[in-house]
């Protein structure tokens, strides 16, 4: 009987202890995140990402590939069958020529049977190329040129990941901007709450006055509730990003507000040439253009050839069994009636267009870089004065509220100007949104990694 007490307490203990853990757990804080952390995660896990990285492996693989056009090819053909009638070949006299000495050869008409059997044809060939291997060589020059463009192709899109990587991080900025005022006013507003309550029981205010400062405590708490969700929402698209749980609890902690290519503009633009990959994919599109220039001239040239071959024919009478050849192979087009020519002129207008992209895209950047450069100063400079707008309604926000608690104004006239500060607090939110959205375009045009 005791031992069944015992069992019956340490279980109750149990039961007892299991809220407390779930609480600790859920109290856990989340762990901080910064802005480089989220960028280097967001390298090593994204899915998309690795899939790019696997387009990089497969046109590696086609240029290795394009290597192998260098060497012999060897072919191979073997044909097993059952014959189904005999060969019969009749050779007539006299098919050898006919000589003084011996007389027709042969003397009288031969027949060579080969019964029906299984027989067997063998055939092996090696080819190495000569004439060919400039245009292979070209071939496979373009083939690396394949792996370049396709590495610039996942710098392109490794710049765009980290820009969606940065505009959901300031996103989070921004709402735990947002979060952090709506609880400042909800605090506010429970103290003007507690405030307006005691003056009521005094009858100083009306009772519609204490209604209307509920209210806005009630809508306070929906809005921190929508900021809430949205906050939650944008953690799990970050999270997505950076490949990993979607419930993965963090915190992003503030980052710097200038950046060191915003003191020169022409600072800003060297980084952008030097770190875009259009301009470096277009210049490699222009070098692809031009090999297949060159590869397109040395069709003029003739395929020429060695070659060996080897055949065998057992089972099979009268043939040779084995028969071995060594040569040279000449593959040639001689007239074509100006189609070399026309492929050529073509490839040359291909060279023209590549370069003007070159210089297109080049353009196209510098002017991404100048416009993003003039909305971050626009934007940094509103949102310097909107925050010393919301400084100032705040301040006089707090000597209303002073003078409010001790009966100098009335309640209409502190909930005018906390419509001031809830309208400043709106403009602020505005240019904090305006700012970090002209500063991750700022970053993108300079292709900063």
């Amino acid at each position: 009987m005791r031992l069944r007490d015992t069992h019956l307490v340490v279980s109750l203990l149990i039961v007892l202890m299991l809220p407390a853990c779930r609480v600790r757990a859920q109290e856990e804080p989340a762990k901080p995140l910064t802005l480089e952390e989220a960028v280097s995660l967001a390298r090593s896990h994204n899915r998309e990402l690795k899939q790019a990285g696997l387009e990089i492996h497969k046109q590696k693989e086609a240029f290795s590939e394009a290597k192998t056009q260098l060497y012999p090819r060897f072919e191979t053909y073997v044909l097993a069958s059952e014959l189904l009638t005999p060969l019969d070949f009749t050779i007539k006299s006299g098919t050898f020529g006919t000589f003084p000495a011996t007389g027709p050869i042969p003397a009288k008409d031969s027949i060579i049977h080969t019964p029906a059997r299984p027989v067997a044809l063998a055939s092996v060939t090696a080819t190495q190329p000569l004439t060919q291997l400039r245009r292979i060589d070209l071939s496979i020059k373009e083939q690396k040129l394949g792996v370049d463009l396709r590495q610039q192709s996942y710098f392109e899109r490794e710049q765009e990941l980290v820009d969606e990587v940065r505009r959901a991080y300031y996103a989070m900025l921004q709402s735990q901007s947002e979060l952090e005022s709506q609880r400042a006013l909800l605090a506010y507003l429970e103290e003007l709450q507690q405030l307006t309550g005691r003056r009521l029981q005094q009858e100083a205010v009306l009772k519609a006055d204490s209604l209307r400062v509920a209210a806005q405590h009630s809508k306070a708490l929906y809005q921190l509730t929508v900021i809430e969700d949205a906050l939650a929402d944008q953690k799990e698209a970050l999270n997505r990003l950076l490949g990993r749980e979607l419930q993965t609890k963090f915190t992003v902690e503030m980052v710097p507000s200038s950046l060191p290519e915003e003191s020169s503009l022409q600072e800003a633009r060297k980084s952008a040439i030097e770190l875009r990959p259009e301009i470096k994919a277009e210049t490699i599109k222009k070098e692809q253009a031009t090999l297949e220039t060159k590869i397109e001239k040395t069709r003029y040239i003739p395929d020429i050839s060695i070659q060996a071959n080897y055949l065998t024919t057992p089972n099979i009478s009268f043939l040779p069994q084995n028969v071995g050849a060594v040569g040279l192979l000449l593959t040639w087009q001689p007239w074509d009636w100006g189609q070399k020519r026309h492929n050529i002129a073509q490839k040359v207008d291909a060279e023209k267009q590549a370069q003007l992209s070159v210089d297109n895209v080049r353009e196209q950047v510098l002017q991404e870089v100048d416009s993003a450069y003039r909305r971050l100063r626009e934007a940094r400079e509103l949102l310097t004065a909107a925050q010393a707008e919301r400084d100032a309604e705040a301040e006089k926000l707090r000597n209303e509220m002073d003078d409010y608690s001790h009966q100098a104004i009335v309640l209409s006239d502190l909930l005018q100007q906390q419509s001031s500060v809830a309208s400043a607090e709106d403009q602020y939110r505005q240019g904090l949104l305006a700012f970090w959205r002209a500063r991750a375009d700022f970053e993108r045009a300079m292709g900063e990694e």
